[in-house]
């Protein structure tokens, strides 16, 4: 009996598969989660570069400041299309430009981490920036 015990004991006949389906999951969960993350922020730098750039090109009277956040979305390799808004605020010294951009989601529940509806299929990014107008009118 006892030799048919240290028999079970001692098999690992296996044990390798067992331990890959519990491991597995987890390293493909932060394998995407770590793509997804690196996705979101590359678009929040875009959307704060198009931002910036749009204030910049509407305070030295260059053209709208639309314009120039659509190149930007389109050079950070953005879907322009996704674009929700770009709101333009100039007073007598500075222009603000708000630009808010829907990032698609590939999971449904990651817009809720990042502040999204909880079923939508994209979540907002927002950068608003301020420029000192250089050139009067």
């Amino acid at each position: 009996m006892v030799n048919v015990i240290r028999k079970i004991i001692g098999c690992r006949r296996g044990s390798l598969t067992a331990e890959l389906s519990v491991i597995l999951p987890i390293l493909i969960f932060i394998t995407a989660g770590s793509m997804i993350l690196i996705l979101a922020l590359w678009s929040k730098i875009v959307v704060v570069d198009a931002a910036r750039e749009g204030a910049r090109y509407e305070a030295l009277n260059y053209g709208p400041a639309e314009e120039k956040v659509d190149e930007v979305l389109q050079d950070g390799k953005l879907n322009v299309d996704n674009k929700d808004s770009v709101t333009v605020v100039k007073d007598t010294n500075y222009v603000t430009v708000t630009v808010k951009y829907n990032q698609p989601a590939i999971f449904p529940l990651l817009p809720q981490l990042l502040g999204g509806a909880r079923w939508n299929d994209s979540f907002i990014i927002e950068s608003s920036q301020v420029f000192k107008i250089e050139k009067p009118d």
